[in-house]
């Protein structure tokens, strides 16, 4: 049994908190005001929309992370625009042995590692998606993309296996979620020009089919760079098969409701994420190089703007 701190009660945050407390490991959720006074009052509820397993547990709730709080690992879930909030207090808890980033950013670790040192962090990246409604948190594991931990932790992949997630060790892992994040902006960009509609974006094949070509873009200036190849499944339905095929299966994802779960439900509310991470892909795919995906990525800047989502 672990003693687990999860900073952050979104999705990510509560489904893999109390998955984690149900595979017998103690459980402590940090999460903002208003959701902390749902989570004491009512528990974490979450509810696996494919098999309809749900799960309530009330679980501890915390404020914040502070200087005297100790536990042997601490999973970050938190948003990407948040990652330079949250560091000082993780460096002050020195108290906790192992911290876990489960968080979507393609600017590289370096930062993070600075700040709480290299042998005490670990990066990955949830298989995970869904929303929230009326508190509960309904999610689906996605079946594409297993849980990625770094490969030099071991430890924390078993430790996810052990709760019933799907987990991949990968060698390179920044590597990974910048191909990663060229994919999630150039969908979401698509997903904006179509008011963050997936059924709306399924039905237009031009669309869909400029949405690959920016993946192509995207990826093609990261193998200029040489980095290591995206996963093998993503790159042979993205890039290997010809474009028609690639074109129906992404129109038939995006217009069942795995597309909304997938995709739109977190992009409908994650706008400055979403921003955040069109930034980091700008520092390696130019207009001269992704000209499509620059367009795609200037989407998401307009979305932000006008949904006045700050």
């Amino acid at each position: 049994m672990k003693k687990i701190i999860v900073l952050g009660a979104g999705v990510q945050g509560t489904v893999f908190g109390v998955r984690l407390a149900q595979s017998g490991n103690e459980v402590s959720l940090v999460a903002r005001p208003d959701r902390a006074q749902f989570l004491r009052q009512f528990g974490a509820t979450i509810q696996n929309i494919e098999t309809l397993e749900t799960c309530t547990i009330v679980l501890p709730v915390l404020e914040s992370v502070t200087s005297v709080s100790s536990a042997d690992l601490c999973l970050v879930t938190v948003r990407r625009e948040q990652i330079a909030a949250v560091l000082p207090d993780l460096a002050r808890a020195t108290a906790i042995r192992r911290i876990v980033f489960l968080v979507n950013h393609a600017d590289g670790s370096e930062d993070i590692f600075a700040a709480l040192g290299r042998s005490r962090t670990v990066i990955a990246f949830p298989g995970v998606a869904g929303s929230t409604e009326r508190g509960i948190v309904r999610y689906v594991e996605i079946s594409q993309q297993p849980t990625a931990v770094e490969s030099d932790a071991q430890d924390i992949a078993s430790l996810f296996r052990e709760a019933g997630f799907r987990a991949n060790g990968i060698k390179d892992i920044d590597a990974w979620l910048r191909r990663h994040a060229v994919f999630i902006t150039a969908i979401g960009g698509a997903l904006y020009e179509h008011g963050c509609d997936a059924g709306s974006l399924a039905r237009d094949p031009v669309a869909v089919r400029r949405f690959i070509l920016a993946v192509r873009e995207g990826w093609a200036a990261l193998d200029a760079k040489g980095e290591p190849s995206a996963p093998f499944a993503l790159r042979t339905i993205l890039c290997w098969v010809p474009l028609r095929f690639s074109v129906a299966y992404w129109r038939k994802l995006l217009g069942s409701s795995r597309g909304d779960l997938y995709f739109a439900a977190h992009a409908r509310h994650a706008a400055p994420e979403m921003a955040s991470l069109a930034s980091d892909v700008r520092t390696f795919a130019n207009e001269a190089d992704a000209p499509g995906l620059c367009k795609l990525l200037r989407a998401i800047d307009r979305w932000k703007s006008e949904s006045g989502n700050q």
